[in-house]
């Protein structure tokens, strides 16, 4: 499973962990991880990409070039 914004409350690392179908939670740090992750969350930082973004704004480059895929 795969989301942006990991806004897990209630218990739903758990829930979603019990299905043994999901091998693999996987977020961003956009908002803060749940304080119990659980062995399955992984958690990706987008300090690199955040960076990037203020450096070509800073110099005036283009930000979208950073979503181009080709």
């Amino acid at each position: 499973m795969a989301c942006t914004h990991g806004l897990f409350s209630g218990g739903a690392i758990e829930r979603l962990s019990a299905f043994p179908e999901v091998q693999e939670i996987v977020c961003t740090n956009t908002v803060p991880p749940p304080a119990k992750p659980g062995d399955k969350l992984t958690v990706l930082s987008i300090a690199s990409a955040l960076s990037e973004a203020m450096r070509r704004i800073h110099y005036g480059e283009s930000v979208s070039a950073l979503f181009s895929t080709s």
